[in-house]
C-alpha cells in the first residue's frame, strides 16, 4: 500500500474511533421517549384477569394452609362493583398445570364433580384474580386445587366465611 494512503487510512479510523462513541451516546441522550404501554392495553390487562390500575376496595383477607399448600385469600370489590377472588401461593406450587376449581360441597372433594366450577389456573407464586361467582357468596364451599398434569387434587381448602362480610 502507499505510504500516503496508509498514513489517511490510519488518521481516519482513529477519527472514527473517537467520534463513533461520541456519535452513540448522543443518539442515546437525545432519542425520543415512547411509552411502552398506552391506555389502549388496558383492555388485554382486564381480559388476562391481571390487577387494574383502578381502585380496589378489600373486604376480607386471609392466609390458609392445607396439604403443605398454602395461599393468601383476599376479596375485594372494583371500582365497577364487580367482586373479584385474589389467590396468591406463599411459595410456589410444586405442581404441573394447576387448575383452581370451586365446590359447593360440605365435604372436602377428592377430585373434580360436576358442580365444581372452573376458576382459572394457578403457578409459581404469582397473584391470580378469579370473579366471585355468587354461589361462592351463597354458602359453604370449598377451593380445589387440582393438577391437570399429574391428574390429581392437591388440596382442598375451604373457603373462609370471614372473605365476605
Amino acid at each position: 500500500m502507499i505510504l500516503s494512503r496508509r498514513k489517511a487510512h490510519f488518521y481516519l479510523w482513529m477519527g472514527l474511533a473517537g467520534l463513533l462513541p461520541i456519535a452513540f451516546l448522543a443518539a442515546l441522550i437525545w432519542r425520543p421517549l415512547i411509552p411502552t404501554v398506552d391506555e389502549a392495553a388496558d383492555e388485554l390487562f382486564a381480559a388476562a384477569n391481571f390487577p387494574s390500575a383502578a381502585t380496589e376496595t378489600v373486604m376480607g383477607s386471609e392466609t390458609v394452609s392445607v396439604n403443605g399448600v398454602a395461599v393468601h385469600l383476599t376479596t375485594a370489590e372494583t371500582a365497577g362493583s364487580e367482586q373479584i377472588l385474589m389467590i396468591k401461593p406463599t411459595q410456589p406450587l410444586q405442581f404441573s398445570d394447576t387448575l383452581v376449581y370451586w365446590s359447593p360441597s360440605d365435604t372436602a372433594p377428592e377430585t373434580v364433580d360436576e358442580d365444581a366450577t372452573l376458576l382459572g389456573q394457578l403457578s409459581g407464586t404469582s397473584a391470580r384474580q378469579f370473579i366471585v361467582i355468587p354461589e361462592m357468596q351463597a354458602g359453604s364451599g370449598y377451593l380445589l386445587f387440582y393438577s391437570h398434569g399429574q391428574d390429581t387434587a392437591i388440596a382442598a381448602i375451604p373457603l373462609p366465611s370471614s372473605l365476605f362480610p
